[in-house]
């Protein structure tokens, strides 16, 4: 029997516009890459923020689908490499996000003009923000463009991860909503 909390009548209605909300994961991802800086030889690093990342397969590896603005540096380095790092930040990292969020990868490179420590991915030349509680690297399987969002596929080559990485992830859902898990059910 379902709970009194659920009845119809207790619906609100969500503007069309806003319906992405109720399906967005929250699980906030950061895209690194690395791409050209315009100079020959002198690469540019890069990283931003995406809300929508998903597994699309498990076996024999793991596959993931992001979805990504096609205006993003990060977008047009994954195009350009083939390679990619999905990082996943902890819940302590929001600064360094909204901050990343005020420049763009064409203009900078954000390691630089940020002062952000970084680690080094093991099998790809990518950075990643030191304080992120797991990563991914992935190579391109295949990108598809709709509209404004490029889909990009990738497979995951190597992986690693705190303990209970879940524990500590950033989850996001618009500008004014940002949590972290709660307690394990």
């Amino acid at each position: 029997m379902a709970s009194a909390s659920f009845l119809p009548e207790k619906y609100e209605e969500i503007p069309a516009d806003k319906a992405y909300s109720l399906q967005n994961p929250g699980g906030l991802v950061l895209l690194c890459t690395r791409g050209s800086s315009g100079q020959i030889s002198v690469p540019r690093y890069d990283f931003a923020p995406l809300a929508w990342c998903t597994p699309y397969e498990y076996t024999p590896i793991s596959k993931l689908l992001l979805v990504c603005d096609t205006s993003h540096k990060t977008f047009h380095d994954v195009q350009e490499n083939g390679q990619f790092v999905v990082a996943l930040p902890s819940f302590e990292m929001r600064s360094l996000i909204e901050r990343a969020g005020s420049v763009s990868g064409f203009d900078v490179d954000k390691f630089e003009h940020l002062k952000v420590p970084y680690l080094s991915a093991q099998s790809i030349d990518i950075r990643i923000p030191e304080g992120i509680v797991a990563w991914m690297e992935c190579s391109l399987e295949r990108i598809i463009v709709e509209g404004t969002s490029g889909i990009v596929l990738g497979a995951v080559t190597k992986a690693f991860s705190v303990p209970e990485s879940w524990k500590f992830r950033l989850h996001y859902l618009d500008d004014a909503t940002w949590y972290k898990p709660g307690a394990r059910l």
